[in-house]
This record gives structure tokens, C-alpha cells and sequence, in this order.
């Protein structure tokens, strides 16, 4: 078993998601295929949005749109990802309003939110199944990426760290016996 192999297998244990295991791993590097600046049109942002929103839509807390994440996603992809899992990532999100016309006859944006949300539950089932049976060299599934940027940006972002986690700016001493109530949020510092 690699480093890899191990953070991923402890990740599954405690119940969490690797997120952007490759940004945390290998670290940022600049080698980015021409084809991913089609992600920075305002049309791609846009869908992009809209697909992270049907991953955390808005509730009583902001959704993944309003903290932005559909613009820097892009930006994680180009300058964060490998060449071959850019090209997983493009081909992947090129191909979605196709499946979405093929499952429910229109575009992903098309589509009202809660078949929106059916299809992304599809998608990440799909996702799931390859990435349980991949080789661990193997790229993941595009969806995979998409919703780890997706977390990743969202609780990074001044919304997703201070209306959906509580947030201190200067956070006192430690207290490992800290009062908590159930149902409160989950400390972003």
C-alpha cells in the first residue's frame, strides 16, 4: 500500500470524501490544456453553478452558486490538475447536457431542481461504482472531480466558512471538552 492508497482508505474510514486528492498530494502545477479556457466563459460558469448547486443547493444556508464556485472551479482545474485529469474533467462535463437530454429529454439548465437533483444523484451513483472498481492508477470519474472541487470550493469560501460553519476569528485557547448542542454547525477555524 502507497501514501496514497492509505490517505484515501482512512479518508473512506472516518466517513469523509479525499477532497482534490491531487491538489493535496502533488501540489499545484502550471500545465494546463489549451481546451480549459472554454470553462472561464460566463456560459460554462454559469452551468458550472448550476451543477454545484444541485450538489448544495440553497436551504437556510447559501447554495454553492451564491459563494461562487462555479467561477473557481475552473481555476482549481487549470491550474491545479494534471493534464490527463483536466481532459477527464472537460470530457465529462462536455457530455452532460447529452445524458441529461438522453435521461429526461433537456439540457442539464433545462431541467427543473428536482430532476436536476435525481440526475446528479445518478451521477454520483455512476461515480461510486467506477471509482470502487477502478486500478488505483486509474484517473477517477469526472463527477468524482467535479464534486470534490465542489466541497472544496464551497466550505473554502468566505459564505460556505461563515454562515455554514461557525466562524471565530481569533480563536481562543484550546478546549477539547467544548460545549455542543445537536444540530449545531461544525467549526470552520
Amino acid at each position: 500500500m502507497n501514501r496514497r492508497e492509505a490517505i484515501q482508505r482512512v479518508a473512506m474510514l472516518m466517513g469523509g470524501t479525499v477532497i482534490g486528492a491531487s491538489l493535496f498530494l502533488e501540489g499545484c502545477q502550471r500545465s494546463a490544456s489549451k481546451d480549459i479556457e472554454m470553462l472561464f466563459d460566463p456560459k460554462s460558469i454559469d452551468f458550472l453553478g448550476d451543477l454545484a448547486e444541485a450538489i448544495l443547493p440553497k436551504t437556510t444556508t447559501p447554495g454553492a452558486k451564491e459563494a461562487g464556485v462555479g467561477s473557481e472551479i475552473p481555476v482549481l482545474v487549470r491550474d491545479c490538475y494534471k493534464l490527463e485529469e483536466q481532459q477527464v474533467f472537460l470530457t465529462g462535463t462536455a457530455g452532460i447536457d447529452e445524458r441529461a437530454k438522453k435521461e429526461f429529454g433537456r439540457k442539464f439548465q433545462q431541467l427543473d431542481k428536482k430532476d436536476q437533483t435525481v440526475f446528479v444523484d445518478i451521477l454520483d451513483k455512476e461515480a461510486q461504482d467506477y471509482d470502487e472498481k477502478k486500478a488505483v492508477n486509474e484517473l477517477p470519474h469526472f463527477f468524482t472531480l467535479f464534486k470534490q472541487l465542489t466541497l472544496l470550493t464551497f466550505f473554502s469560501s468566505k459564505l460556505g466558512a461563515t454562515e455554514v460553519f461557525r466562524y471565530v476569528k481569533i480563536p481562543g485557547k484550546y478546549n477539547g471538552d467544548f460545549p455542543y448542542q445537536k444540530g449545531d454547525h461544525a467549526w470552520a477555524t
